[in-house]
């Protein structure tokens, strides 16, 4: 872990006394246990300087971090408590007195000290995490958000704040998919989000049935059809895929994936000028669809126009550098051309992108679960830097 110092050495006069040089001969003692692990001796130490200089709030903040890094929380409470009672503006104690709320369940306790430790450090990351955590436990959803947005809009690509803002707003999902169960069973949207988690499982024949449902209930109802053709498009039923999509246009005609996949489809079924259409109209209401630049560049590539296909291929490495498919497709236009050493280096890169996202795929063994079904990790609060 990142190293904090959570308190410094206590402050000795001068002209030390006999105690002070005693405790601090101990402090030092109890630091170089703890740096080795050692978090028992490390409490010790601290427990005698303690007794040498009892009026010292850095040394209580330091035996609390010490109960707390050996997993002993109820004795690390009253520790940062005794700290604070005689610096209440300790960042440390104030951080770790919240996370040991929380290790001992008591989240309406851990509120208070986490925002005091963002309050006096409002770059501390861990306290946001946590502190969403504890409002999360106590079903005050909202405040979690805030306090998870606000951590965001600070570390905007820090993992740990997007997994923990993921992790919320998926928890919310299924609790307003529950209340939708609770007061509206047999609506079409209802049916709807059905069809969206079978498809999701790749359960299709119920995917289906639920998006049937829906229309059935409601057939002018935007998204319905694009869903069943989706389903339709995914487990290959092509011919039914193409009705829905055909009917999803007529009511949105500015759907540009409904758009695209008809033209994907056709591209499946060499019927290339159908597909040319569908696919050039795709990439003008949505300049930013990566897959559809691929597949133009494959239509020009079957109608023997390498030329043409490599301006798409192009474009669509342009637009996704770290996509192994478009590579490979912008090598084949090399070949096809003659261009075999442009080909080479594609494909080279294609290879290498290939084995990165086969790797990035793997599910990682540390998420395994309990036998309980529990994955582990998932209920502890995130641990924040700690001392040496």
């Amino acid at each position: 872990m990142t190293c904090l110092i959570l308190c410094c050495l206590p402050v000795f006069s001068a002209a030390q006394s006999t105690r002070e040089t005693e405790a601090l001969k101990a402090f030092k003692a109890a630091k170089q246990a703890q740096a080795k692990g050692d978090y028992a001796a490390a409490a010790s130490g601290y427990q005698t300087a303690l007794k040498l200089m009892p009026n010292t709030p850095e040394l209580y903040s330091n035996l609390g971090l010490a109960y707390y890094l050996d997993k002993k929380f109820e004795k690390a409470i009253p520790a940062f408590e005794q700290a604070l009672k005689g610096k209440p503006d300790l960042e440390g104690p104030n951080l770790f007195l919240g996370m040991a709320y929380i290790r001992t369940s008591q989240y309406e306790k851990s509120i208070n000290p986490l925002k005091k430790a963002i309050a006096l450090n409002p770059k501390l990351r861990q306290a946001y995490i946590n502190l969403s955590g504890s409002y999360d436990s106590l079903g005050k959803e909202e405040e979690a958000l805030q306090v998870l947005q606000r951590a965001e809009k600070l570390w905007p690509n820090d993992v740990e704040v997007l997994y923990s803002l993921g992790t919320l707003y998926y928890h919310l999902m299924f609790q307003t998919y529950g209340k939708m169960a609770d007061v509206a069973p047999n609506s079409y949207r209802y049916d709807q989000v059905l069809g969206k988690s079978f498809e999701e499982r790749e359960e299709y024949p119920e995917a289906i049935a639920e998006f049937q449902k829906a229309l059935m209930k409601n057939p002018e109802a935007s998204g319905l059809h694009y869903s069943l053709g989706n389903v339709y498009w995914l487990s290959g039923q092509l011919p039914k895929a193409i009705e829905q999509f055909k009917a999803e246009l007529e009511m949105s005609p500015e759907d540009y994936l409904a758009t695209w996949k008809l033209g994907n489809i056709y591209l499946q079924q060499h019927e290339f000028d159908k597909a040319l259409p569908y696919l050039q109209k795709a990439v003008e209401m949505n300049p930013e669809l990566g897959q559809a630049y691929v597949d133009l560049g494959k239509v020009y590539m079957q109608t023997h126009n390498p030329k043409q296909a490599l301006v798409y291929f192009k474009k669509a490495v342009q637009m996704a550098p770290e996509e192994p498919d478009p590579r490979y497709q912008l090598a084949m236009a090399y070949r096809t051309l003659g261009d075999m050493a442009e080909a080479e280096t594609q494909m080279g890169m294609f290879q290498k992108l290939k084995s990165a996202q086969t790797e990035r795929r793997m599910p990682p063994t540390a998420m395994k679960e309990t036998p309980g079904g529990e994955v582990r990790g998932s209920k502890s609060p995130a641990e924040a830097p700690v001392a040496h």
